[in-house]
């Protein structure tokens, strides 16, 4: 056997059992509260055979286990082209097992509603599309006063495309993670003008964004990126949805219709808007 020092890096090669490898990283979260635990989903993309523990351990930690979990989860995910096994990380699945009523909006006048949406949740679901959003999402797991899993799904092509930029300031004191990010562009400086608003998740932003340049409707469509899928930022969609009060409001996704986010969306947003969302 080699001689082994305590402090020099060290890899071993070893078979890859997805549910021993995520069940040793959340028992490491349970005992380690302070330590933030990461484990990044087999070849990148999906959770594999380790969904039992998802189903059985992480979704109701709290509820059948009394016990507090930080655990982050990586799932990248972008229809892509790269096959079945590498294009969805399963954004429904996680969404499905939210532990929630959506006919129940939270009190919107409660300065509190985020902190106290998220300590009721079960888990946190976020598909962040920059990456100072990323770093305050991350920096947020230890901040907070209590533990709960995070599951992310970050598109794999905004590890090189430009739209995936943020500036140094959006690092610095003073600035947070962003549950939604808002029309920014020439769209929001006149909302009476905007015929179309759309809401999205994830890198299908960027083609909305680049079609809507090439087209020259920069001014007359908004677009509204939902940054953290549950708990569900009741607060900050209605203030979108009341900024463009006379546009259109849909809701456009990659993935199938029976997939992603939109069936977990859609039920949201129809209870908050009281109307129907295409």
């Amino acid at each position: 056997m080699d001689q082994v020092c305590p402090l020099d890096p060290l890899a071993i090669d070893h078979s890859l059992p997805s549910a021993g490898i995520l069940g040793f990283e959340l028992g490491y979260s349970y005992s380690s509260p302070m330590v933030l635990s990461m484990w990044e989903a087999q070849y990148g993309d999906f959770a594999d055979t380790a969904q039992p523990m998802f189903d059985t351990f992480i979704a109701n930690s709290e509820s059948k286990w009394v016990s507090q979990s930080g655990l982050v989860v990586q799932l990248p995910h972008g229809i892509d082209g790269a096959g079945p096994e590498h294009s969805s990380g399963r954004i429904e699945r996680y969404l499905q097992m939210a532990d929630h009523d959506e006919d129940i909006i939270p009190d919107l006048n409660d300065s509190n509603v985020a902190l106290k949406q998220l300590r009721a949740c079960n888990w946190i679901v976020c598909n962040v599309t920059s990456p100072a959003n990323y770093f305050h999402m991350i920096r947020r797991q230890i901040a907070m006063p209590f533990r709960k899993p995070l599951i992310i799904f970050t598109p794999k092509i905004g590890l090189k495309h430009p739209y995936y930029r943020s500036k140094f300031s959006e690092f610095l004191p003073g600035t947070s993670f962003r549950r939604v990010i808002p029309e920014d562009g020439p769209a929001s400086k006149n909302p009476e003008g905007v015929k179309k608003l759309i809401f999205c998740t994830g890198n299908v932003a960027i083609k909305i964004s680049e079609l809507r340049k090439e087209k020259k409707l920069e001014d007359k469509i908004a677009m509204c990126r939902v940054e953290q899928l549950y708990p569900f930022p009741y607060d900050l969609v209605l203030k979108e949805f009341c900024k463009y009060e006379k546009a259109k409001k849909v809701w456009c996704q990659e993935e199938h219709k029976n997939q992603g986010s939109w069936p977990f969306c859609k039920v949201h947003m129809e209870n908050l808007f009281k109307q129907k969302i295409e």
